[in-house]
């Protein structure tokens, strides 16, 4: 069977024109780009890992910490993407918001610990968030984006 051989594309982010301004490997067979989010769809993101120091699964109900969180960043920036683990891990929530440089890592996590000792009417629960932590863990999920990673 005759065949064309390929002289250009692959996988290259040809897309990614917000964060690599365009295609990245010409003549280099190198992944130059390793390690950047990749977004087809929107705008550039930038990605954080959240510890509440509880089980964040737990407080997604009505006025929850979950909810409160995310109109806490919502007052600043958007969020694209959002996720909360079901187990008690070191970062048991993560989020991806724009425009990107709306937050850093210590800006967002004042914003969270300021809201203190929020109270779960759903469950009938309080969550203390004052000790959260937040790190810029870049695109992973919850589960995977420990303190360690």
């Amino acid at each position: 069977m005759a065949s064309i051989p390929l002289v250009n594309g692959g996988s290259q982010p040809v897309f990614a024109t917000d964060t690599l301004n365009g295609p990245q490997l010409s003549a280099n067979t190198a992944y130059s780009p390793a390690g950047t989010p990749v977004n087809l769809q929107g705008p550039k993101l930038d990605f954080f890992g959240i510890g509440l120091g509880n089980s964040a699964f737990n407080q997604a109900g009505v006025n929850g910490a979950v909810q409160q969180i995310l109109q806490q960043i919502q007052q600043t920036a958007t969020v694209a993407i959002y996720q909360v683990d079901n187990t008690n891990n070191t970062v048991d929530m993560s989020v991806a918001v724009y425009p990107t440089g709306a937050y850093t890592a210590a800006t967002l996590q004042a914003a969270i610990q300021g809201l203190g000792n929020i109270y779960n009417s759903t469950a009938n629960t309080y969550c203390n968030v004052a000790a959260a932590t937040v790190t810029n863990v870049g695109f992973r999920l919850a589960s995977t984006a420990t303190s360690a990673s």
